[in-house]
Parts: C-alpha cells; sequence; structure tokens
C-alpha cells in the first residue's frame, strides 16, 4: 500500500459503507469518478451459480480523494500545467485565484490544466450517492474503515469482474457487524 505522503491527491479516501446498492448494477459514483478503475462494481456469487450486483468498491490505490463521486455541488480546482496558475471551475465556469469570472476568451484551454483538488459546501442534496453510502475519510482511517466494507483479498478477479463468494460476503459482514 502507498504511504499517505507518496500518493497523489488529497488527504481524503473515498469509502462505500453497507447503504451501498451498486444502483442495480449501475452505480451513478462510478460514472462521476475521473481515475479509470477506481470505483468498481462488486457481485455476489449466487449458490446456483452466476453473478447479481452487490456493491461497489474504491481501489484505495487509485482514489485521489477528489470528491467528485461523493458531491454534485464541486468546485474544481486546476492548476495550469505550464505557469503553475491555479484557476477554479464551477458549474462549467472558470475563475481566477481570486475567484473572479473569467470571460471565455481568458479561460485557459482544459488540456493545459490539471486537476489539484475540489472544494465542496457538503450540502445534503448535492450529494451524488441517492444512498449516503459514500464517505470521505481521512487516508489512514479510510483504509482500515474501508476493510469493514471491501477488502482486496477476498475480492476475486475474472476477466475484469470483481466478486465476492458466500464465505468473504459473510466475513465482511461480521467485521462490519464487530465495528460498530
Amino acid at each position: 500500500m502507498a504511504e499517505a505522503a507518496k500518493r497523489k491527491g488529497t488527504a481524503l479516501l473515498a469509502v462505500m459503507n453497507e447503504n451501498c446498492t451498486s444502483c442495480a448494477g449501475s452505480p451513478l459514483c462510478e460514472v462521476h469518478c475521473p481515475v479509470d478503475d477506481c470505483i468498481n462494481l462488486l457481485y455476489e456469487e449466487m449458490p446456483g451459480g452466476g453473478l447479481k450486483p452487490y456493491r461497489v468498491w474504491v481501489d484505495n490505490e487509485k482514489c485521489i480523494g477528489c470528491q467528485m463521486c461523493y458531491s454534485d455541488d464541486l468546485t474544481k480546482i486546476h492548476e495550469h500545467k505550464t505557469t503553475g496558475v491555479v484557476y477554479f471551475e464551477y458549474g462549467n465556469r472558470m475563475y481566477d485565484a481570486d475567484k473572479k469570472l473569467l470571460e471565455k476568451e481568458q479561460e485557459p484551454k482544459k488540456s493545459e490544466l490539471q486537476l489539484i483538488g475540489t472544494d465542496s459546501e457538503d450540502r445534503l442534496d448535492k450529494k451524488i450517492c441517492p444512498w449516503d453510502a459514500i464517505s470521505m475519510v481521512e487516508y489512514e482511517d479510510a483504509l482500515e474503515l474501508s476493510k469493514l466494507y471491501y477488502d482486496p483479498e477476498l475480492i476475486s478477479t475474472e476477466g475484469g469482474v470483481y466478486s465476492i463468494d458466500d464465505k468473504g460476503k459473510e466475513e465482511l459482514e461480521d467485521r462490519q457487524m464487530e465495528g460498530f
């Protein structure tokens, strides 16, 4: 596991809890995540064979803590790749470092910018997850907390599909009961 000081992104990590329903196999949080294969659909192996959506899990090594899976009320903070100038983006409009609206001709090209963080008012009505299953937690605490809900050691991967068997699911649910 990467050390917190060496990882890219914010000091936060997304954790999906037991409220996660996987949005019936089409998780909204996964759609909002800017990092490929960071938020993944986890399937439950059925006793008679086959798979059923169970919940999502976050690859802790890929999560940059940007909160884009968490809130739709985000101000994105960008840094110009060449000049280092900081820009803020909210509602598809760009603002300078003093948070003054830029005219369209003043806006840098998106390809010249890199996302360095986000800021949110954390309003409940703007959360992405309809089940309030996502928490943004300090990195080190989140590494431990996430093991209550999904543990990569209990997850099987075959053909790019992540699944958990009855034994693994039972172990997670036991951990969740003990953790509360």
